[in-house]
């Protein structure tokens, strides 16, 4: 049954989890092509151009699939993130916080709107937001990195340095992480730990 859009979008899907992203792009716009009024079609063809740096592709794909089915959290955070990397931080945070308004137990949402408000320069409201997204979900190294960072940016060194090294127990080879670590220790005055931190990094990367 090759005109299935289903299937199309399914197998778009899969290609981009695969990181085949020109195949995903393929596939998920014949799937639009055989059934154009696919809210979630629009949101992975979205993220598909977010993920080749086509922004501007990639906001317009995301705002049709809000048009056609309006007030979808996913769609809003995919905006929000679309519009941060673009740099317009205020369109950022409104489409997040909407998204957090329908949708208030997302973790993904909570820790996006830290990075937005740490971008903003608003670090009280930043580690709010990063703090409950670890309580949804503790487990995510990426919220700890951004945690520690935030830390960072407060002065408070010691909790940065906690924060850190919990994401790298969650994920030892993130060169990011490592970092971080090298310029939080090297604060700390330990410098030969921090020079075997960034030394892991530049390995790793």
């Amino acid at each position: 049954k090759p005109d299935n859009p289903d299937a199309h979008i399914n197998l778009g899907s899969i290609y981009k989890d695969l990181g085949k992203l020109d195949q995903a792009l393929a596939s998920t716009l014949k799937s639009l092509e055989l059934k154009p009024d696919n809210s979630t079609a629009y949101i992975n063809l979205g993220g598909i151009y977010k993920d080749l740096g086509e922004l501007d592709q990639a906001l317009e794909a995301t705002l049709k699939s809000l048009e056609l089915k309006p007030d979808n959290p996913d769609a809003l955070i995919n905006i929000g993130i679309i519009y941060k990397n673009l740099g317009k931080l205020d369109q950022a945070l409104a489409a997040t916080l909407k998204s957090l308004e329908l949708k208030p137990d997302n973790s993904t949402g909570h820790m996006n709107l830290g990075i937005i408000y740490k971008d903003l320069g608003e670090l009280d409201q930043a580690l709010a937001s990063t703090l409950k997204s670890l309580e949804l979900k503790p487990d995510n190294s990426t919220a700890h990195i951004n945690l520690g960072s935030i830390y960072k940016d407060l002065g408070e060194l010691d909790q940065a340095l906690e924060a850190t090294l919990k994401s790298l127990e969650l994920k030892p080879d993130n060169p990011t992480a490592h970092i971080n670590l090298g310029w939080i220790y090297k604060e700390l005055g330990n410098l030969d730990q921090a020079l075997e931190a960034t030394l892991k990094s530049l390995e790793l990367k």
